[in-house]
């Protein structure tokens, strides 16, 4: 007699989504607007950029586009010193700040910014992703249902998700993530996140199908094959989960999570015997 083996739940749920606010915000580092550049610029600076916020700002983006983020804060802050009420300055400190993993220092730039530009649905949304960082989760969720209705992004209404989603909110985590596939049916982290929490509601042959839908977008994503691959465990289909995990294992790079897949394999392959 076979076994059914135990639903694993959620335990890889979010392999994909977990990272997605930091890079969310790493994009915000380089705000529209501002056209690429090579570093050439800086060697050209005049004398008077030094007491020009907005050539301040400009050189702190170039700055944090190559890596250099102390070198950006230190514009981020001339800017902001020379005009304490330069949006673009306390945006691009924010980013830097969160780059570096200072999300309080973060949340109080994207803060002062938010409030210079309270109908600016980016910032209102960086805010509550670094807010979140900080484990201000009420604050958080107040921040991007701010920026939801400010620009009704799919970015900002699949955060609110993934947000409820921490949250063991599972219900509203659903309604946000159908709603951001809504607004844009061709992103793979919502159909990821859609899968994890269809999984946490033990609608697992359901929660296969999203991540499927989300391979087809990104065929690529390990994160989606593994969660594929769980999905399939949950559902009483070994013989898919072993082809979906067999297939992931060779792409992973975190020896932690090879170690799991390898166990999950090896349950499948006992649970066969």
């Amino acid at each position: 007699m076979t076994v059914r083996p135990k639903p694993f739940r959620a335990a890889l749920a979010l392999v994909l989504a977990v990272a997605l606010p930091a890079l969310a915000c790493a994009a915000a580092a380089a705000p529209a607007g501002v056209p690429a550049a090579s570093p050439e610029p800086q060697k050209k600076k005049k004398a008077s950029d030094e007491k020009n916020p907005q050539a301040q700002y400009e050189m702190g983006v170039i700055a944090l586009r190559y890596g250099l983020t102390d070198e950006a804060l230190r514009y981020g802050q001339a800017a902001v010193a020379l005009d304490p009420e330069h949006f673009d300055g306390w945006n691009l400190l924010g980013s830097a700040y969160y780059t570096k993993g200072e999300f309080e220092l973060a949340a109080e730039a994207y803060g002062k910014a938010a409030a210079l530009k309270p109908k600016d649905g980016e910032v209102r949304r960086n805010l509550g992703l670094a807010l979140a960082e900080t484990g201000r989760t009420d604050e958080a969720e107040a921040a991007l249902k701010a920026a939801y209705a400010a620009d009704g992004s799919a970015d900002t209404v699949f955060f609110l998700g993934k947000l409820c989603y921490n949250a063991q909110r599972y219900e509203e985590a659903l309604a946000y993530a159908l709603e951001s596939i809504k607004k844009d049916g061709r992103s793979p982290k919502a159909y990821n996140l859609k899968g994890v929490i269809l999984n946490q509601l033990g609608r697992h042959a359901e929660a296969a199908g999203s991540f499927q839908a989300g391979l087809v977008l990104a065929p690529e994503d390990v994160g989606l094959m593994v969660n594929l691959g769980i999905a399939y465990i949950n559902s009483g289909e070994p013989a898919k989960a072993r082809a979906t995990l067999e297939t992931a294992l060779p792409k992973v790079k975190d020896e932690g999570l090879k170690k799991r897949i390898a166990d999950y394999l090896q349950a499948i392959k006992d649970d066969r015997a």
